[in-house]
Order: C-alpha cells, then structure tokens, then sequence
C-alpha cells in the first residue's frame, strides 16, 4: 500500500482513478488479512442492522402529546419506588441514590413511549444520563416487573405500559 503511495505521487500530482481503486485494494486486503479486524467489523454490521430494525419497529408509533410528567405522577413514580433509583446493576444490587431523582420514560419518549406513570421509573441523574433514549428489550421490562416486587407497595401494577391504548386528554398550561 505505501508503495502504491510513493509511485503515484511521483508519477501526477492528481489522483487517477485506476489508483484509487488500487488502493481500496489495498486497503481492503490489509483489513481481511486480520481476523480480528474481520470478526469487529460484522459485529459493527450486525449492531447497525439490530439498531435499524428496531427503530422501524418502535418509530411506528406516533409521540405522546404530553413530554414531561406532571408534578402529581413525578411524586407517584418516586413514592412507589421508595423515594430511590430503580437502576439495578448485577453485581451491586439496586443504587442507593435518593437525592436528586428524575421522572425517567421507560420507553423514551422520542421512541414513542407513553408519559404515563405505569411508563415511568425513578433515576438518579447518572442513570439517566446513562440510559439516554435507548429502547429496552422485553426481557428487561419483564427483570423490571419482578424487581419491582421488593419495593413496589402491595397492590400497585409493576408491570410497564410502552405505549398508551386511548387517547389522554392535554392538561393547558
């Protein structure tokens, strides 16, 4: 590949189209003469292919009206998981951030997830953050659900409602 280099540029000062082929070549051969380089680049591949099929998937459903909680399901959401993140890690347990909580939608809300409090979880800021908008898989929402059990008061639907079924009225204001 350096040698294509050197030749073209003592031979034209442009490139010639003969040479850029050549050099894709080139290119091409020293990255499939790796086999890790070979076995990262499909795990790029598939990763796009995963994260395009399912915003296909979640983009279909048109947005909430309503972005933000309002202050009466922000207090529901927190007071149901005991005023602390819901973020569980698998080797420390549930975060014991208490100070400082944000509404997060479960289903984000740019990916057509509902703002409603059965949508909604309690997050410290740096689970949040960390989150983003990334759509969680069924398995999660259901690890979700039977987590919820030790915290969640008696009686109170754990499980998560991605999208809203009827329509909701827009409170003004």
């Amino acid at each position: 590949m350096h040698a294509l280099i050197a030749q073209q540029s003592v031979t034209t000062s442009g490139l010639e189209p003969n040479f850029i082929i050549e050099l894709f070549r080139a290119v091409l051969g020293d990255l499939l003469s790796s086999p890790w380089l070979v076995g990262f680049f499909a795990l790029m591949a598939l990763n796009a292919m995963v994260r395009t099929v399912r915003a296909v998937v979640h983009g279909r459903h048109s947005k909430d009206p309503q972005r933000r909680f309002s202050g009466f399901d922000r207090a529901e959401i927190f007071a149901r998981a005991g005023n602390r993140c819901e973020q569980h890690s698998w080797l420390f347990g549930r975060c014991r951030e208490s100070e400082g909580l944000q509404a997060d939608h479960i289903h984000p809300h740019s990916r057509g997830g509902a703002t409603a409090v059965e949508n909604g979880q309690a997050l410290c800021r740096r689970h949040n953050k960390q989150k983003s908008a990334r759509v969680p898989w069924n398995w999660e929402l259901a690890r979700l659900a039977r987590r919820r059990g030790a915290y969640f008061p008696p009686g109170m639907p754990r499980a998560v409602v991605r999208h809203r079924t009827t329509a909701r009225p827009v409170a003004n204001g």
